[in-house]
């Protein structure tokens, strides 16, 4: 292609991009750069170099430098105007726009192509436009292989690179995997050993927290006492620490993951934890208690708004706190024993929190209608209605109390309430106390009916389970759930 362009002042604007970042050492830049100013030149295009393009070190695999890069920003600018049709977009291949699947990549370039933009790949000389391939349709089909090569080469690597750490966590016991460890470790010739000031302050963190001290107070304290913050120079806030106070490396496991890719989102897939890769700094039983008290500071609000079983769940295999997390770009939630998670005398794996939800609110649409039934028949009147009709008696299988039994005398409410734990036990011994008990209830009726709860659904949900029962317990392995309410009363979720 060696003509000139007729019309004056036609802007031209230089896309740029490698993958790794250590090419930004080499020549890949000069050379990308080097090779648009030759072609504007050579075609009388003003080259804008204001509005050079560039995404160095992102990838193309997985389309981020069009979702987030450079290039978004160039294609956004497309959508908007300020870039005008009939503009140049000047590439150094076609591979280094996209090396996405063959959909989202032919998508890209046909984009450009509609919007009036003329994309010029330098390496081969090729013009893409509507004219060009109106003239030539060949043309089209020549990018859609340069866009499948591009894209099996980088899976290729893709897949090698995983191989590679596949094979790096086989050898993890004995082998460093890699130079970023957590900010109170260093790697020195091969070994992963403790900073020794920082784990002074990573101790007096958990010391008192362990006293029952919250991240906020605990912020306050180290900056009090002028305790210098690791990496950046700012005062302890109450997030960072939050954040090593949740960071499992301190009982010295590494968890590990896995890398997927769904519709171009990445998601963590946990594969488990290896232990003994980091140097051990806190004892397991100390970071479970401080998980605990995590937990319990934590009723209601925030912990409960994708969590209706929040501070209720206990690991049926060990005994430790269930906790609620989500994995993966999609954000599916699981749920999996603290103990477990720093793989401290547990291996109970992870159970899906949607399938437990759904399984407890189908079970709970009888029972809590049932019990709201029961709490009326100790009423006086006889549970009379508003249209005196006695209101039909039936048994709640949560607390196992025959209504039989209930109705011979007002003495038996207050024995049952004896035997109850002192949430359930306020609730029986006064009237407002049942009417409190059957709003609860209701809540839970509501919840169990709607096909989708809100997050204040889950909130209200997870704040009358809290009252009615004591704890449940978990069963990770098959899903199956006891919920009690006393020493010997329970109410079983049994999996589908």
């Amino acid at each position: 292609m060696s003509e000139r362009f007729d019309f004056a002042q036609v802007q031209a604007y230089s896309y740029q991009r490698f993958s790794s970042s250590s090419q930004a050492s080499g020549d890949s830049l000069a050379r990308q750069s080097s090779l648009a100013k030759a072609y504007a030149d050579r075609h009388g295009l003003q080259l804008d170099d204001a509005l050079t393009f560039r995404d160095l070190g992102v990838s193309g695999f997985r389309g981020r430098n069009a979702a987030h890069g450079e290039l978004a920003s160039f294609l956004e600018a497309v959508r908007v105007g300020r870039i005008a049709e009939g503009s140049f977009l000047l590439i150094e291949s076609l591979d280094r726009l996209s090396r996405d699947n063959i959909i989202r990549a032919q998508a890209i370039l046909t984009n450009l192509v509609i919007a009036g933009i003329n994309v010029v790949s330098l390496a081969d000389n090729r013009l893409y436009s509507e004219k060009s391939l109106a003239d030539d349709p060949l043309g089209l089909i020549y990018a859609l292989i340069v866009f499948i090569r591009a894209n099996e080469e980088s899976a290729i690597k893709s897949l090698r690179a995983r191989e590679a750490w596949v094979r790096k966590r086989d050898f993890a016991r004995t082998t460093v995997m890699s130079d970023r460890v957590p900010d109170w470790l260093s790697v020195q010739k091969g070994r992963i050993l403790p900073i020794i000031d920082r784990v002074e302050v990573l101790r007096h963190i958990f010391g008192l927290a362990e006293a029952g001290a919250t991240p906020e107070i605990i912020a306050n304290t180290l900056n009090h006492e002028d305790v210098p913050r690791w990496r950046v120079d700012k005062p302890w806030t109450r997030a960072a620490v939050f954040t090593i106070l949740n960071n499992r490396r301190v009982t010295g496991i590494l968890p590990l993951y896995v890398s997927n890719y769904e519709r171009n989102a990445e998601c963590r897939t946990p594969i488990g934890v290896l232990e003994g890769y980091f140097p051990r700094i806190i004892e397991p039983e100390a970071f479970l208690r401080v998980w605990a008290l995590s937990s319990t500071r934590r009723r209601g609000g925030n912990a409960a708004k994708g969590n209706i079983f929040a501070n209720l769940l206990r690991c049926a295999t060990c005994g430790a706190d269930i906790r609620h997390r989500t994995v993966g770009g999609r954000g599916h939630a699981v749920l999996i024993c603290a103990a477990a998670a720093i793989a401290h005398g547990c291996t109970a794996p992870e159970y899906a929190y949607a399938v437990l939800e759904k399984q407890t609110l189908i079970e709970l649409t009888s029972w809590a209608a049932e019990g709201i039934v029961w709490v009326r028949s100790l009423d006086l009147k006889g549970g009379v209605n508003a249209r005196g009709v006695h209101h039909r008696p039936l048994g709640n299988r949560a607390l196992v109390i025959k209504h039989d039994r209930l109705l011979r005398s007002r003495a038996s409410c207050e024995a049952i309430a004896n035997a109850l734990p002192p949430s359930a036990a306020d609730y029986l011994r006064t009237r407002s106390g049942r009417r409190y008990l059957v709003n609860d209830l209701s809540t839970i009726l509501t919840a169990a009916q709607s096909a989708m709860l809100t997050a204040t659904g889950r909130v209200l949900t997870n704040a009358s389970l809290r009252r009615i029962f004591s704890d449940a317990t978990l069963d990770l392995e098959t899903g199956r759930c006891a919920f009690r309410c006393g020493a010997a009363s329970e109410l079983l979720i049994e999996p589908q």
